[in-house]
């Protein structure tokens, strides 16, 4: 994890996660994560860097959390399943539902 972010990667976690909060009433840690990190690619820092600093923003405006990369278009589609090598069977994965902490 690094800690020397720029000003203004870290103004634009702080404006984004206002802006979720006045909107939905509730921060979607990785969409806005992941909207940041397209925003600030030449700063080149990693999804669960930026991760950490919306959350830390959001516990600071006190925001309800939640945590939907699969719902909002940012994970790939899947079948839901995932293969179990040993057995060579399907197992379903149960990631389909979105998780939020309030």
């Amino acid at each position: 994890m690094r800690y020397d972010y720029s000003t203004r990667l870290r103004e634009d976690v702080y404006a984004s996660v206002r802006a979720a909060f006045k909107t939905a009433g509730i921060i979607n840690v990785s969409v806005v994560a992941e909207r940041i990190r397209i925003r600030n690619l030449a700063e080149n820092v990693a999804l669960e860097d930026i991760e950490h600093l919306v959350l830390q923003a959001a516990q600071l405006v006190g925001a309800a959390i939640e945590f939907d990369a699969l719902g909002n278009g940012l994970a790939p589609p899947g079948t839901g399943l995932v293969e179990n090598r040993d057995e060579s069977s399907m197992i379903p994965l149960a990631l389909h539902r979105s998780g939020s902490m309030q």
